[in-house]
This record gives structure tokens, C-alpha cells and sequence, in this order.
């Protein structure tokens, strides 16, 4: 028998991070995704336009100070 483990992405890491944080909601990164395509550069814009910090990391590690 074969099982398949999930591999996710920095992409979907960003994605669900943005989600879960309540920066953004899932229709507004399908929108944004549609246009701009599904990568991190279109997730890690939506995180600087909605809180100034150009990546999770950033954002996680300013938190802990």
C-alpha cells in the first residue's frame, strides 16, 4: 500500500499563514491569485500591503520581540 505525505509548498504555507492570521480571506487570495498568478510573490504582496513586512518570517520574528 502507498501513501502519499503531504509536501506543502512555502506557498501554501504562506497562503494558509495569511488565512489563518485573518490578514487576508480565502476569496480575497483566489482573486489576487487569479490575476497575479499562484506564487509566493503575489501572497507575500498581499502581506505587505495588509501589515508592511515583506514575508511571514519577518512578520513572526518582529512579533517575538
Amino acid at each position: 500500500m502507498y501513501t502519499k505525505l503531504k509536501c506543502e509548498t512555502e506557498t501554501d504555507r504562506i497562503w494558509d499563514y495569511l488565512i489563518e492570521s485573518e490578514i487576508a480571506t480565502e476569496d480575497e487570495l483566489q482573486l489576487i491569485t487569479s490575476i497575479n498568478g499562484h506564487n509566493e510573490e503575489s501572497l507575500n504582496s498581499v502581506l505587505y500591503v495588509r501589515t508592511a513586512y515583506r514575508s511571514i518570517d519577518q512578520l513572526i520574528e518582529c512579533e517575538g520581540e
